[in-house]
């Protein structure tokens, strides 16, 4: 089954960043990237598919570009 994920940005500072996200459909949730430890972790404590993707695609941004993006989509 298809999924897709958007993430938007909701805040940054010099130490996180808090993301709203959501699969078509789906109920609005929020995951936050710690820039010191580069983790990344759903508010709510739900580790699921849905925050398993939103994560990577956040992940793979981060990393690669070291900027936290104002908006992603991931789609698998």
């Amino acid at each position: 089954m298809a999924m897709r994920v958007e993430l938007v940005k909701e805040a940054e500072t010099e130490a996180d960043v808090r993301y709203r996200f959501q699969a078509e459909g789906g109920a609005v949730r929020h995951l936050v990237l710690d820039k010191g430890t580069e983790t990344i972790a759903p508010v709510d404590g739900v580790r699921d598919g849905v925050f398993r993707g939103a994560a990577s695609a956040l992940a793979r941004s981060w990393v690669g570009s070291g900027v936290a993006p104002e908006r992603l989509v991931h789609q698998s």
